[in-house]
């Protein structure tokens, strides 16, 4: 059948689950690229409503391409009438003084029995090991949703969050152990479909859905945060446990959490706040120490650039930074004269600059303001895939040793260029489109962000919970070692967009920050949740927190910090803010070479030896935890090389 539709325009993708670091002009593109992307969905409308046969074309496209795409198949997506404030007892009816607020939103979950045995002498029971199928062995394992990529039903079948470590570690419990391993994965609230929902005429405000002509669109976060995320899994967990008629011998099922990143933290701390309903848990790349101020993130970018084992050079990362230390002294109102190899350049002022760079507007929107400046420079003149980077990947810039290589072989190539030069040429063909200008208007960007859509749901919601709970902002500060234009990204750029975006002010940034800390325990894994907990400082008399309409009480922090397994990458700049420094209660494992929560990601056979051993290793620990004595892996292999002190 032939193309019916203009194909759309890619936008740029969130491959792992906390965003990987993203320039404005990258995020201007984005929107750009949304735009039309209406304009086409708008004309594809009229369209249809032109040719009627048409729509009954394309209806008979999507049915062929569903049929031929049955890889998810055995995977239920179903919805959860879930809590919308854990932390609160009243109004447990639904009611409300101002009659607005639900007490229940449906959460989306997807469901897979593929490893669960079915009965002897049942068509599907084709496994020999159902014939010594335990009753006692059974296990439920959970992918932890986040703030990443909207979940679909593939995410129990291949995806970023759960493949290597989860799925795999249930194949082969089903396999070789004869267990039963029941999958599960609970979509985060207020991302994806998992919104609250006021009453019907206004639904679109909390979904983010803006109406033609209103000017004041709002949305209301009130209960979106980590705490509510946790009480929900522990609450999901509790409930399908008792009433879930998919899972067999409920009483006697194990149930595991699995996250990456931002998930990540929240698998550990569902285990760590409620270690009676979780047995264990698997944190991968899980930045658990809070901080606002991010500037090591960037710094280790730096690092990065230089590590041999990834296809950095010093001369790589020597090239990157001066070139950003050209440019801002061109905006610092000095003559670059060198690049400090004492090859003169040419560049004498801000329209120079502007030229080089193609920035749209030239050199007065470089002159217009100096957050304008600051993102142009203050995160980098080109892309530099750190958190993503991938060794096997295909493309000249998809990895930093394509990237390194690409800068190395310009300055060879063309001694005399200087080095902002040397970045001018690689930026104009990371973009693809040597004619379309280089857009760095802070005001848009702030634009976008401040009126709620479809399109920037997830990337509000998540802004919303940095100010709210993490900071975590990604700084490039004039004392630091930041490759990018030191001076020009500071925090407060950051939380000015919390104030003019949620109305949140700067030291109640900071505070939600110190809160956070305390209430998780950080690195230390001990928290605080008693007092004034939640995002309305409710608690009961108590003071501590409501799952499902009972109280939880609290439960001994060593019980815990127990059973939680920490897993790492060394390339992966949120390794910063990581637990790395594990000990027999909670362990750790260092991947080298490692970018953000690799090995949970589909498995390949470019996989490095590294990423390899880690999955063997996170799968032995888990065994170990679940006390599966019987299960006998079927290939030999070492003993799980754990980072203890």
């Amino acid at each position: 059948m032939k193309q019916l539709l203009v194909p759309l325009l890619t936008l740029l993708p969130l491959a792992t689950a906390i965003p990987p670091h993203r320039r404005i002009p990258d995020i201007l593109v984005q929107i750009k690229q949304q735009q039309q992307q209406q304009q086409q969905r708008q004309q594809h409308e009229q369209l249809k409503r032109n040719e009627p046969q048409l729509e009954l074309q394309l209806a008979q496209q999507q049915q062929d391409d569903a049929s031929t795409d049955d890889k998810d198949s055995d995977v239920e997506t179903n919805y959860f009438d879930q809590r919308l404030d854990h932390f609160s007892t009243k109004d447990i009816d639904g009611s409300k003084d101002d009659g607005i607020r639900v007490t229940f939103f449906k959460q989306r979950y997807f469901y897979s029995s593929r490893y669960v045995h079915k009965e002897e002498g049942s068509a599907t029971n084709n496994n020999a090991a159902a014939n010594n199928s335990n009753n006692n062995k059974v296990v439920a394992f959970l992918c932890v949703g986040g703030e990443g990529p909207s979940m679909d039903a593939s995410v129990l079948v291949d995806s970023v969050h759960c493949t290597g470590d989860m799925i795999e570690l249930a194949k082969k419990l089903y396999g070789e152990g004869g267990y039963d391993v029941h999958l599960y994965a609970l979509e985060h609230r207020y991302y994806g479909e998992s919104f609250p929902t006021q009453e019907e005429k206004s639904a679109h405000l909390l979904r983010g859905n803006a109406i033609e002509g209103e000017d004041d669109v709002k949305v209301d976060y009130a209960y979106l945060s980590s705490r509510q995320a946790v009480a929900d899994i522990a609450n999901f967990v509790t409930s399908i446990t008792t009433t879930d008629s998919n899972s067999q011998s409920n009483e006697k099922m194990q149930w595991i959490t699995f996250g990456g990143s931002y998930p990540g933290m929240l698998s550990a701390w569902s285990h760590l706040l409620h270690p009676s309903a979780i047995r264990a848990a698997v944190s991968s790349s899980a930045p658990i120490q809070a901080k606002l101020d991010f500037s090591e993130y960037n710094e280790h970018v730096g690092n990065d650039l230089q590590k041999k084992e990834v296809g950095g050079s010093k001369l790589c990362h020597d090239i990157v930074r001066e070139g950003h230390a050209q440019v801002v002294a061109v905006l610092d109102g000095k003559v670059v004269e060198t690049d400090g190899g004492g090859v003169e350049t040419t560049v004498e002022d801000v329209d120079d600059v502007a030229a080089l760079f193609n920035v749209c507007g030239g050199g007065d929107t470089l002159r217009e303001s100096k957050r304008n400046q600051e993102a142009f420079v203050g995160d980098g003149l080109i892309r530099i895939p750190a958190q993503g980077n991938d060794p096997s990947c295909v493309g000249e810039f998809c990895n930093i040793q394509g990237l390194c290589d690409a800068i190395v072989n310009e300055r060879k190539s063309k001694p005399n260029q200087s080095s902002m030069e040397i970045l001018a040429t690689i930026g104009k063909l990371q973009s693809g489109n040597k004619d379309s200008c280089n857009s760095i208007e802070w005001k848009a960007y702030l634009d976008w962000l401040e009126v709620p859509t479809k399109q920037n749901a997830n990337d509000r919601s998540w802004l919303y919970q940095t100010c709210n709970e993490f900071g975590f902002y990604q700084t490039c500060n004039i004392d630091s070692t930041c490759p990018y234009g030191r001076g020009y990204h500071n925090v407060s750029q950051d939380l000015e967009m919390c104030k003019e975006v949620f109305g949140i002010a700067p030291d109640t940034v900071k505070s939600n920050v110190r809160s956070t800390l305390t209430y998780y325990g950080g690195r230390t894994l001990t928290p605080n949740t008693g007092g004034k907990i939640g995002p309305n400082g409710e608690a009961n008399e108590s003071g501590s927190i409501v799952v499902g309409g009972m109280e939880d009480v609290k439960e001994d922090t060593q019980a815990g910090q127990k059973r939680i397994l920490f897993v790492t990458g060394d390339v992966d700049p949120w390794t910063e803010l990581s637990l790395t420094k594990g000990n027999s209660d909670h362990p750790s494992i260092s991947v080298q070479g490692a970018s953000h929560h690799f090995w949970t990601h589909k498995v390949k056979d470019t996989d490095s030896d590294h990423i390899v051993k880690a999955r063997e290793d996170i799968h032995v620990t888990v065994i170990g935890w679940l006390d599966a004595s019987s299960y006998v892996p079927s290939s030999d292999g070492e003993a799980v090389a754990l980072d203890i002190e």
